[in-house]
C-alpha cells in the first residue's frame, strides 16, 4: 500500500520554513507525507534552536 502524498498545506509550509532556515527548497520534492512532517519537525527545530 502506497503512503498518502504531502498535502497542499504541507507542501506551503516546508517552502516557507525552508526559506526562513536559508536551506535549498524541499516543496518540489515529491515527498510522502510522512516525509515531509518529518522535514517539517526538523526545520522547526532548527529555526527555535537559532532563536536561543
Amino acid at each position: 500500500m502506497e503512503e498518502p502524498m504531502m498535502t497542499e498545506a504541507q507542501r506551503d509550509e516546508l517552502k516557507t520554513l525552508c526559506q526562513k532556515a536559508d536551506v535549498p527548497d524541499k516543496s518540489g520534492e515529491m515527498l510522502t507525507q510522512a516525509g515531509a512532517q518529518h522535514f517539517i519537525d526538523d526545520l522547526k527545530r532548527q529555526l527555535a534552536e537559532r532563536r536561543q
